[in-house]
């Protein structure tokens, strides 16, 4: 009887996800791995408007907290979410369970702010995407010139600081053990961490000058 219960509510629960997303399962609960595939969107706005395109299928969700079943979609898969007020917000999402960060810096591959941080626990074991995504928009619409210039030199300092704590954790990785019967030049590992650094700063300097766009688009009331 209580196999037969447990059966009939892990069928419910199913159902329910797949029709109206009103389940909420747990990225560290075995008994969901079965719901795997599905990745738990979030933001601090409401009334959110995402679109998910893959290469022939666009889905569109309102409304946050939602579940979204990322693995139906052809990669790469094409975040975009928007509001009224907000700048849009676009990720591009590629699968990451082959290759680690250093791996996808080295490679040029897309990295954002947004997927830098992932570890294993986050990411889908099928599809290698995440199981969580926060979507945060920034503001476009201000009362004051100086209440605009404050806003961005905050969304400026955490850029400086999010992309620092990747290249400290990349650093980390790319402490290299000198020897004395191999040149650094020769050092694949080394040239790879040479690449992953400039491809950081690269990605740093594209999110300031991002930054500095929008503050000068940005209306004053």
């Amino acid at each position: 009887m209580r196999i037969s219960i447990k059966f009939i509510s892990n069928l419910v629960i199913g159902f329910c996800l797949l029709i109206t997303g009103c389940a909420q399962p747990v990225s560290d609960n075995p008994g969901l791995t079965k719901f795997s595939e599905y990745t738990f969107i979030t933001s601090n706005q409401t009334s959110l408007i995402c679109e998910y395109s893959g290469t022939h299928t666009t889905i569109r969700r309102r409304g946050i907290p939602h579940f979204i079943n990322l693995s139906i979609l052809k990669m790469p898969i094409k975040v975009k979410c928007s509001k009224e007020n907000y700048w849009d917000k676009v990720i591009v999402l590629t699968p990451i369970r082959t290759f680690n960060l250093l791996d996808r810096l080295a490679l040029r591959h897309n990295v954002t702010a947004q997927n830098s941080n992932y570890n294993r626990a986050s990411v889908g074991p099928l599809s290698g995407l995440p199981r969580k995504l926060h979507i945060v928009l920034r503001k476009n619409s201000f009362k004051s010139t100086e209440e605009r210039d404050i806003y961005y030199a905050e969304e400026a300092k955490f850029t400086r600081e999010n992309w620092g704590a990747v290249a400290s954790k990349i650093n980390k990785n790319c402490q290299m053990k000198k020897s004395n019967h191999e040149e650094l030049s020769l050092n694949i590992d080394y040239a790879a961490c040479q690449k992953a650094k400039e491809q950081i700063q690269k990605l740093l300097r594209d999110d300031l000058i991002r930054l500095e766009v929008e503050r000068r688009g940005s209306l004053i009331e």
